[in-house]
């Protein structure tokens, strides 16, 4: 991509565009972020404290499970908690889910954060080198919620990360949290750029998708190459 200095701040989705599944940033990367003229937004399926430890200290506005939980530093900007309503209506959905794969640790397929429920279809803390080739194309996440498609006036669910659906209150997806963040800090939505890889249909990220511009990238590295072709 080319430079555009209309920018002046950048989102980016956390795994599999700024970091592998729940891991570390490289030196490489958080390097090359703290390099930038930008203000940094990380809107992330992933809890602040998930975000923060794989960021490794970066400074950023971070926002997660999906953005509805948002922290500038120490300063907490807002945070949406799930009704037992809600909670009783994910719980229903993901029970009607069947197995597409042997799954390592039947205990280690939900994750109830607070403002969202993680499902993963094979284990959020499995090996990352495994968990990239269980459903690298969404295939069976697509399928999963085309067989069993979620129908609630109260929450919805997204492809998000390498394995996981992301449910969250209807509405309050990344789109939503973006135009929120822009209006909470007066930003003109027109010099916001959102790098992410589920920009697809159905995908966590296609919600900010004509909220502000979007950069499709495949993985880290995709990544770290178009932020060196903005900088130039």
């Amino acid at each position: 991509m080319e430079k555009d200095t209309k920018y002046l701040r950048l989102f980016f989705d956390l795994d599999n565009t700024l970091t592998r599944s729940r891991s570390a940033i490289t030196p490489e990367m958080k390097t090359l972020l703290q390099s930038l003229m930008y203000d940094i937004v990380v809107i992330s399926g992933a809890t602040v404290d998930q975000i923060r430890h794989q960021l490794d200290g970066l400074a950023c506005y971070t926002l997660g499970q999906n953005g509805n939980h948002a922290m500038h530093g120490d300063i907490e900007l807002w945070r949406d908690e799930l009704t037992p309503e809600d909670l009783a209506e994910i719980d229903a959905h993901i029970a009607s889910l069947p197995r597409v794969a042997t799954v390592p640790d039947e205990n280690d397929l939900t994750e109830k954060r607070g403002s969202q429920v993680s499902y993963s279809i094979y284990g959020h803390h499995a090996p990352v080198a495994i968990k990239e080739k269980v459903d690298s194309d969404q295939a069976l996440r697509v399928g999963l919620l085309a067989q069993h498609p979620l129908i609630s006036d109260r929450v919805e669910v997204k492809i998000g990360g390498t394995t996981c659906l992301d449910y969250f209150k209807k509405g309050r997806n990344k789109g939503y949290n973006v135009t929120r963040l822009a209006e909470y800090m007066s930003w003109n939505l027109d010099t916001c750029l959102y790098f992410g890889d589920a920009l697809f249909p159905g995908g966590n990220d296609e919600t900010v998708i004509g909220i502000i511009d979007t950069e499709s990238v495949r993985d880290p590295e995709d990544t770290y190459q178009k932020l060196l072709a903005l900088k130039k």
